[in-house]
């Protein structure tokens, strides 16, 4: 399966739905806005009910394998991608998330690279540097730790996320990896968006 170069404005629930999908590639696609699903009977941009948990995800991906996902632009989304149900061993690189309240939701068993030959994706909220100005961060961006599974657990403890218990604690699986839960790991991200994908968030 290839689906290349399509393009998902403010659409409900999903920008792009992947289920049981193994070998295809997914490539130079656009998914910006995606909109939280509404209760039945309530018109989008109204005063409906939002559904519990069904956030708008650019991407959602399920149980889907080995494959390639390069060179797409996810943004202005409440997840950028949802990842689930064993979806493991699938190759990342060149993409751009921007803006998304959640970059990634990645619930798993064991760490995942999103980074392939030396080149990642664009991350708009990556805080690292690039010293020897090859275009690639020095440090690898890691958008989910024990933090993000507790407010994924327990929506209301956002209300924690600057307190000073909740900085220790980001500190603390900081300095003793050891005590980081398994996710997803780029080792070079890159600095910049890639000029069409510049253009496509302006």
């Amino acid at each position: 399966l290839e689906v290349v170069g399509n393009r998902s404005e403010r659409d409900q629930n999903y920008g792009f739905l992947m289920n049981f999908i193994v070998d295809s590639l997914i490539a130079e696609n656009v998914a910006i806005e995606a909109q939280r699903g509404l209760a039945a009977g309530t018109q989008a941009g109204g005063d409906g009910h939002a559904i519990s948990g069904n956030e708008g995800k650019a991407l959602f991906v399920y149980n889907s394998l080995f494959n390639q996902i390069r060179d797409n632009l996810f943004a202005h989304t409440e997840i950028g991608i949802h990842m689930t149900a064993g979806s493991e061993d699938n190759e990342f690189h060149g993409n751009a998330f921007v803006g998304n309240e959640t970059q990634v939701k990645y619930v798993a068993l064991r760490e995942q690279e999103w980074s392939f030959e030396g080149r990642g994706n664009y991350w708009s909220d990556y805080l690292g540097w690039d010293l020897d100005g090859d275009g690639l961060g020095d440090i690898p961006y890691e958008p989910n730790d024990s933090v993000d599974r507790l407010i994924w657990t327990y929506p209301m403890a956002k209300i924690l996320m600057n307190s000073p218990a909740v900085q220790v604690l980001r500190w603390v699986q900081r300095e003793f990896p050891i005590l980081r839960p398994p996710g997803v790991r780029d080792s070079h991200p890159l600095m910049a968006l890639p000029d069409w994908m510049a253009e496509e968030v302006q």
